[in-house]
């Protein structure tokens, strides 16, 4: 919920450099496209506008990563019964201390929810504007009759040919327009005012120009689909409301579906009835309404449209071939650039903000720095489906085995959200006070300052084997606040972990802040540091030496377990004293096999690093990695 505003504000400012992208793109070739082809490149706009509100990432959508089996495959009854679950409970106890202090974040909860509750109660506004005129039209097809006069109705089946619509559309004639009208997507009909259809006579032709043109108009429309356009108009003008560059869009939108009917009527009169065609509008602009349906197509329009249309007819000139394909590559170019950006749009999309510990997603190619992809068109990836060991909590398991090469993850969309790191953040923080000499594998010790804190374990000297097993937040911060913030940064670059965003309160940008990572990127760089300490090759890797890398590794041991070891570090975010985010990652050795597991998990009020440990224990149990 706390991420809301910014969510609302980035798509926002998205959508808005896009429509100004397509008004530039307008004026700029405005004597290279068509008015067909400006109309349809506002379609672009609709797909970009959408996309926020899709619940599937599009980066999931595009990426096609071929399942592989792994040689650890879960069971398919692989469900924990409460006594083995118990024991696993009770054994972790003995070495896991997931010590935690709450996060006061009051007033970002308050921000966002106001926001939130200001743009439904837009929407509701705008949803009643909306009734209102869905009012009228019902109105206006309970008062509607059939229109059944001879020479009308042959006109209209003439407009029809002449259009090659084979399915037409039914005609009715009411008194309570001013100007004619299409509506409807799957009961499609053209209404006609009563008082252009009275008093026609079989012998009179006076009207029938005119009549001609506008039924031409409608059935235009008609053929373009403009109602389901118009449809999709109201809908993403509702969802955008504090957008003014939208409300902008939407009226152009509307100008330039008018400017292209009347264009494709044109092609059909031909140029040399362009004058009458204009004069047909002209001399009905004076009994046009201006408080038109909002869900319907008419020839109506503001006096702005109407001085934008008639100049466009008195300047039409029939479109050659070569023009149309230059038209058409334009909007092609300009199409494929506006939806490349996509991305941005589901990376910042609103509907994952109405979760518990929000994130922003790194898509599923993920990258390390700029050198290395985590999972590509050759990575082997398999989902698993784990969600009888998460119970009613939200999370997601990422399993990396390192001889195989093959990843299995459970929920890859949450596997792919970054949230705040919390005390797992630890392991890094450790690795650079090495680097940077703050520390060392044979002094490592750090005085207490004295301050109470409310764990008793945290009251005394540490050394880094005892703040990481009692992960102790004094310990760490000292040691970055020693480093400096330029210096943290630089390593959090070079290792590239998570958002590297340290615009939080430092040194405590990894306690449900600004420093954000996901689990798969867990994953990947504990693999990339942790895979052989002996023999260091990986590019995150490269920066630590190999003792630096023993040390950490020697504080992060939990157990022995059958020919090796179980390795990890808990998490816990606590925001106003509520568990809402748990974390448990690490890794195994076992009969030199290295297995590398991330897991997380998000609650109300039930999330912690040592259920999220609990979880981790059942699953590795299940895959015979432990025991």
């Amino acid at each position: 919920m706390t991420s809301f505003s910014l969510h609302l504000i980035l798509c926002n400012l998205f959508i808005a450099f896009s429509i100004l992208a397509v008004t530039a793109i307008k004026h700029l070739f405005k004597n290279h496209l068509s008015a067909r082809a400006i109309y349809r490149l506002w379609s672009v706009l609709f797909v970009l506008m959408a996309l926020p509100f899709i619940p599937v990432r599009l980066p999931e959508m595009l990426t096609t990563a071929a399942p592989a089996p792994s040689t650890h495959m879960l069971p398919e009854t692989a469900v924990q019964t409460s006594k083995s679950l118990q024991a696993i409970m009770d054994t972790s106890r003995d070495w896991m201390n997931d010590f935690t202090i709450s996060v006061n974040k009051k007033t970002p909860a308050i921000l966002g929810t106001l926001c939130l509750v200001i743009w439904l109660t837009g929407i509701l506004f705008m949803l009643i504007f909306q009734f209102k005129a869905r009012r009228k039209l019902f109105l206006m097809k309970q008062s509607a009759v059939p229109v059944q006069h001879p020479a009308l109705c042959r006109l209209f089946e003439q407009c029809c040919e002449e259009l090659g619509i084979k399915k037409k559309p039914s005609l009715y004639s009411t008194m309570l327009l001013k100007s004619p009208v299409m509506t409807g997507v799957l009961c499609p009909t053209v209404y006609l005012p009563s008082h252009l259809t009275e008093g026609i006579a079989d012998t009179s032709q006076d009207l029938y120009p005119a009549l001609r043109h506008m039924l031409l108009h409608e059935l235009v429309h008609y053929k373009q689909k403009d109602a389901l356009t118009n449809g999709l108009t109201n809908l993403f003008h509702l969802l955008y409301w504090p957008n003014p560059v939208v409300w902008f869009a939407m009226d152009e939108i509307r100008s330039d579906r008018e400017i292209a009917c009347d264009t494709a009527v044109l092609k059909v009169l031909g140029e040399e009835n362009a004058l009458a065609y204009g004069n047909t509008l002209i001399h009905l602009a004076e009994k046009m309404s201006l408080d038109i349906f909002s869900s319907v197509s008419g020839m109506s329009g503001n006096m702005r449209q109407l001085t934008r249309r008639i100049r466009c007819i008195a300047a039409y000139q029939k479109p050659t071939k070569a023009a149309g394909i230059k038209s058409s590559c334009i909007v092609l170019s300009v199409a494929a650039l506006l939806l490349s950006m996509s991305p941005v749009l589901t990376t910042y999309a609103l509907y994952p903000v109405f979760s518990v510990s929000g994130g922003n997603t790194y898509g599923n190619t993920l990258q390390n720095t700029d050198k290395t992809a985590i999972f590509d068109e050759n990575s082997k990836v398999s989902e698993i489906d784990l969600s009888a060991y998460f119970g009613d909590a939200d999370g997601s398991f990422v399993f990396y085995d390192l001889s195989q090469d093959t990843w299995q993850i459970y929920n890859k969309e949450k596997a792919l959200i970054r949230v705040s790191p919390d005390s797992t953040y630890k392991i890094y923080g450790a690795l650079f006070a090495l680097d940077a000499g703050w520390i060392t594998p044979e002094n490592s010790e750090i005085a207490w300052d004295g301050e109470t804190y409310a764990f008793d374990a945290w009251n005394q000297n540490q050394d880094l084997n005892s703040a990481m097993k009692n992960s102790v937040n004094w310990y760490f911060q000292a040691l970055e606040e020693r480093m400096g913030k330029a210096s943290v940064q630089q390593y959090i670059d070079n290792i590239g972990y998570g958002n590297r965003d340290l615009s939080g309160s430092f040194p405590s940008c990894w306690l449900e802040s600004s420093l954000k990572i996901s689990p798969a990127e867990q994953v990947y760089l504990l693999k990339e540091i942790f895979a052989d300490p002996a023999s260091v090759d990986s590019s995150a890797g490269q920066i630590f030496s190999a003792s630096h890398i023993n040390a950490v590794k020697d504080a992060l041991y939990l157990y022995n377990i059958p020919g090796g070891a179980l390795y990890g570090k808990t998490g816990t975010g606590n925001i106003n004293d509520h568990n809402i985010s748990g974390w448990f990652v690490g890794f195994t050795e076992s009969n030199g096999h290295r297995f590398f597991f991330a897991t997380h998990i998000e609650d109300s009020d039930n999330a912690s690093g040592s259920r999220a440990a609990e979880i981790t224990q059942a699953i590795l149990s299940d895959l015979g990695i432990i025991h």
